[in-house]
């Protein structure tokens, strides 16, 4: 994954991925933000002095790393991470479809030290503390999805007051606006796995009923884990689909 450049990109690589670290510490510098167009390439090919598929190039490695996605005939935009990665996509309610976002309930907010497990998946320090954010998603009152994450509180000490003044259906864009940390890339494991007995009742399962089990780890544009989540939900609610092109 491309590393944000605090200088001068490094001069021994070539020419488009040099473009590509400069684009990237632009990004992470918010010179655009989420869902806002980068400048046109022959602009940018114009300021780098390089030619157009020279500049491409370096978009297209952008695009690979999940930075950046290209509308065609519109243009290339910063990626909306919160819509690309949500986890509604694999449950059975669609946004576009319902024209209605999911009820959220905070049911825990606190900063902790966490498990060694957990300090371990976000890189934390022995006795560092984490935010601990447990929230439902609901519709018609029926919950569809049970999350338990966790954050490094240096980085989100801000995020607990927001959220007890603010409540927000998508926790990543909060992340960019309340403490400026930018959502990169996604990395989810799915498994089918015995409900704990809390999410269970939550999701009007009886105990030990075998539900869907989602870990994700969230990473910045540097590489740095970020957020650890696990989200639990019903097997009947549970739909994924991909395409490949």
């Amino acid at each position: 994954m491309a590393q944000p450049s605090a200088s001068a990109p490094d001069s021994r690589l070539p020419r488009y991925l040099q473009i590509r670290d400069e684009l990237m510490r632009r990004i992470c510098a918010r010179a655009w933000t989420e869902g806002q167009a980068l400048p046109a390439e022959d602009k940018l090919a114009a300021e780098f002095g390089v030619a157009v598929g020279t500049l491409r190039k370096a978009l297209e490695a952008l695009v690979a790393d999940g930075i950046v996605e290209r509308v065609h005939g519109r243009g290339t935009f910063v990626t909306r991470a919160f819509e690309r990665i949500s986890m509604l996509r694999f449950v059975g309610f669609s946004l576009a479809e319902s024209g209605t976002t999911p009820d959220t309930a905070t049911r825990a907010l606190r900063a902790e030290v966490p498990s060694p497990e957990i300090a371990a998946r976000l890189n934390l320090a022995p006795g560092a503390k984490a935010l601990y954010i447990h929230r439902t998603r609901s519709s018609a009152r029926q919950v569809l999805l049970s999350e338990h994450i966790w954050l490094p509180h240096r980085l989100f000490h801000k995020l607990e007051a927001h959220l007890r003044e603010h409540p927000v259906p998508f926790l990543y864009p909060a992340y960019d606006a309340v403490c400026g940390v930018l959502v990169s890339q996604a990395a989810d494991e799915l498994s089918g796995a015995p409900l704990p007995a809390a999410d269970a009742r939550l999701l009007k399962c009886p105990t030990g009923s075998l539900g869907i089990r989602i870990e994700r780890r969230m990473f910045d544009p540097a590489g740095a884990p970020i957020e650890w989540r696990v989200a639990y939900l019903r097997t009947d609610r549970f739909r994924y689909a991909v395409e490949t092109r």
